[in-house]
């Protein structure tokens, strides 16, 4: 380390990035000190661990910082007004391209994220055994970093947009309007678990995300609707009020049951599935790793938060008497291909459907 670092970062137009040199040190991202990941483009590494796309090389790295460090002050940038499960779910990345270092003995700057670099850590976390669907979401929060990257004027290597992993649909259940009745009027529930009913009743018959369900009051009811303006989306959805709800309404005088996280609220759902007796066996086929394994489990055990909002949209559509975009609009769905994998119809639940056209009388 021994000459003063310029400030040369340029992105691949040419252009200069945010980064200016003055009194020997860097401004980057409006405001950050020179780090060890702006010496590493340098050549300076202090880990005295080979660079990952140059393989041991001894020219200096192209125009680039580490990549883990990027994420890190990007996310903790931006977290101020994410959820607090942004930054978790980008520690977990963390964790995994961590691993990966440690493993190789190899650094990983923006512009090593290629379609190499991606091929290997893709086989690497499938050695790992995790599931398909895990690997393809780490995936998306990479691909998502390094185009950041981009527009703050790193280099980057564009083949990593290359590199795909197949998708596989998120397995989850509904429950039936007939097995929403039944667990309405099970009676043999503790106090407290007929409170979490009820509040997990409302959510299978308004649609909206835990979130929105677990924070209604009485604002929101205003006539036969309710009115709310959604956290994730900011859309403002009205919803006609169900019968059931009404007793609700009745039950707790407009002081609904709320204050559980996810998790917990989570936790219940299943002890309450067990009890009122949502046994059926449910297949589930997934990729772990490079095997694809099957596996059957009671319902009760699939039973979430997220069930709720799940059974609403998908016990609508099968009534057959209102139409898609009208689903939407209670939903908060914006287009068609977002919806239809949303709803969760068997090939039994479209056959049912279908049996009574008249296309199958004389």
């Amino acid at each position: 380390m021994g000459h003063r670092p310029e400030c040369s970062v340029f992105a691949r137009t040419g252009r200069p990035s945010k980064a200016v040199a003055h009194s020997g040190r860097c401004s980057v991202l409006g405001g950050f000190k020179m780090t060890a990941a702006l010496k590493l483009i340098h050549g300076e590494n202090r880990f005295g661990k080979k660079d990952y796309i140059n393989r041991g090389a001894l020219a200096e790295p192209k125009t680039g910082v580490l990549f883990t460090e990027f994420i890190e002050k990007t996310v903790a940038r931006k977290q101020k007004r994410m959820k607090q499960s942004y930054s978790r779910n980008y520690k977990t990345l963390l964790y995994h391209l961590q691993n990966f270092t440690d493993e190789f003995d190899v650094n990983i700057y923006t512009n090593s994220v290629n379609e190499e670099f991606l091929d290997d850590f893709i086989t690497s976390l499938e050695e790992k055994e995790l599931k398909l669907g895990y690997i393809n979401y780490l995936l998306v929060l990479i691909k998502g970093m390094v185009k950041k990257a981009a527009i703050y004027g790193y280099a980057v290597d564009p083949s990593f947009d290359d590199v795909q992993v197949k998708t596989e649909e998120t397995f989850s259940v509904y429950l039936s309007m007939n097995e929403i009745t039944r667990l309405y009027y099970y009676e043999n529930l503790t106090r407290i678990q007929k409170k979490w009913r009820d509040l997990f009743v409302l959510g299978c018959l308004t649609g909206l995300r835990y979130s929105d369900y677990s924070t209604l009051d009485e604002s929101n009811f205003q006539g036969d609707f309710i009115v709310k303006t959604t956290k994730k989306t900011g859309t403002k959805v009205v919803i006609p009020v169900h019968d059931y709800i009404r007793e609700i309404i009745a039950r707790y005088h407009d002081k609904f049951p709320a204050g559980l996280s996810t998790q917990q609220f989570n936790r219940h759902l299943k002890n309450i599935g067990r009890k009122v007796g949502f046994n059926e066996p449910v297949i589930n086929t997934y990729t772990k790793g490079r095997e694809v394994i099957t596996e059957s489990k009671p319902k009760w055990q699939y039973i979430s938060s997220h069930t709720a909002r799940r059974s609403f949209a998908t016990n609508m559509y099968l009534t057959g008497r209102m139409k898609t975009h009208e689903i939407m609009a209670i939903t908060g769905h914006t287009t068609e291909r977002s919806f239809f994998r949303y709803i969760k119809v068997t090939q039994e639940d479209t056959i049912k459907q279908i049996a009574g056209d008249t296309f199958f009388r004389k």
